[in-house]
C-alpha cells in the first residue's frame, strides 16, 4: 500500500504580539512522519503542548494504535492502545487534561461506546456510551470543560448534537445542530462557541454554523470561503478557525481557509503542503496547526 503523507505544520502570524513566528507567515513546515502505519479516518486532538493520533483505517485493516506527537523533539511516541476495539471514522476531543474516543464504525457495526485517555497514567477509561445513536462521521469539540458531540450517520444521516459532562459523567442532548442532517462535516471551538460546517446531506456542502452554549443556540454564519466539500480537516488556532482539505465530486482539495468569528469572513491562506488529500487529521498545539495522515489515491 503506498505510504501516505508526513504531518506538516503550518505557521500562522498573529497581530499584537500574540504567536509571532519570524518570517514564517502563512506557510507550511514538514514535520517527523506520523509513527504508525499510514492511514485514512484518524482521530487526533491535543492537550497541553502535545498531540494525540490513533485508529483509523489503510483500505484493508482498521486500527487501534495511539500515539504521541512532541513538536518540541518533533518525535512520535506510541502510547497505550485505545481501549475499545478496532475501528475509523471516530470521533475525538480533548476536555481540559483527558483525551476521549468514541462513535466509529469497523465496516460492519457502528459503535457507541466513549473512552477517556489519561496522559499522565497512559490508560484508557470506558465512560458513558455516547448519548445519541451508534454512528459514524461525526463532528466533537469541548468548550470550557464540556464536549459536544453531533451530526453523523447511523444509517441517515443525523443532526442531533448533545454534551459530555467528565464530572458527572453524563450525556446531555441539545439544541439539533440547525444544518441540513449530515456526516463527515468538520468543526472546532473558539471560545465560548462552537461551529461546524461542510460535510455531507446527499451532496458535498459548504454552509457553516455558529453554536452558543448559553442559548443552546445556532446561527447560520457565512459559508466556507472555499468549495463545497466533505471529509475536510479542521481546527482552531487562538481565536481563528482553519478548514481546508477534504473531497467533492471525487476531486480531493488542497486549500487553506481561515474564519475570523469577528468580521464573520473566510481569508483563503497558502495551500496545504502536502498533496492533496481527505479524511486527514488536525489539531493546534500553541499558535500552530497540525495536519497530516489522510487519503490521497493518486
Amino acid at each position: 500500500m503506498k505510504k501516505l503523507k508526513p504531518i506538516i505544520t503550518i505557521y500562522i502570524v498573529f497581530i499584537l504580539g500574540v504567536g509571532v513566528i519570524y518570517a514564517q507567515s502563512d506557510t507550511w513546515t514538514q514535520k517527523a512522519d506520523f509513527g504508525g502505519t499510514a492511514r485514512r479516518s484518524a482521530v487526533g486532538f491535543s492537550i497541553g503542548s502535545k498531540g494525540y493520533i490513533g485508529t483509523g483505517y489503510d483500505g484493508v485493516t482498521n486500527y487501534k494504535d495511539f500515539w504521541e506527537y512532541d513538536p518540541n523533539s518533533d518525535t512520535w511516541t506510541q502510547k497505550a492502545d485505545f481501549g475499545g476495539t478496532t475501528r475509523r471514522a471516530a470521533v475525538g476531543l480533548s476536555i481540559d487534561n483527558k483525551g476521549y474516543i468514541g462513535t466509529g464504525l469497523d465496516g460492519v457495526t457502528n459503535y457507541k461506546d466513549f473512552w477517556e485517555y489519561d496522559t499522565t497514567n497512559n490508560i484508557w477509561t470506558q465512560k458513558a456510551d455516547f448519548g445519541g445513536t451508534a454512528r459514524y462521521g461525526t463532528v466533537g469539540f469541548s468548550i470550557g470543560s464540556i464536549g459536544y458531540v453531533g451530526t453523523g450517520n447511523d444509517g441517515v444521516n443525523k443532526n442531533d448534537f448533545w454534551a459530555y459532562n467528565p464530572l458527572s459523567n453524563t450525556w446531555t442532548q441539545k439544541a439539533d445542530f440547525a444544518g441540513t442532517a449530515r456526516r463527515n462535516a468538520t468543526g472546532f471551538s473558539i471560545d465560548n462557541k462552537g461551529y461546524i460546517g461542510t460535510g455531507y446531506d446527499g451532496s458535498t456542502i459548504k454552509d457553516f454554523w455558529e453554536y452558543d452554549t448559553l442559548g443552546n443556540t445556532w446561527t447560520q454564519k457565512n459559508d466556507f470561503g472555499g468549495t463545497s466539500r466533505d471529509l475536510a480537516t479542521g481546527f482552531a488556532i487562538v481565536n481563528k478557525g482553519y478548514i481546508g482539505t477534504g473531497v467533492s465530486g471525487g476531486t480531493n482539495h488542497k486549500d487553506f481557509w481561515e474564519f475570523d468569528p469577528l468580521s464573520n469572513t473566510w481569508t483563503q491562506k497558502a495551500d496545504f503542503g502536502g498533496t492533496a488529500r481527505r479524511i486527514s487529521v488536525g489539531f493546534s498545539i500553541n499558535n500552530k496547526g497540525y495536519l497530516g495522515t489522510g487519503y490521497d489515491p493518486t
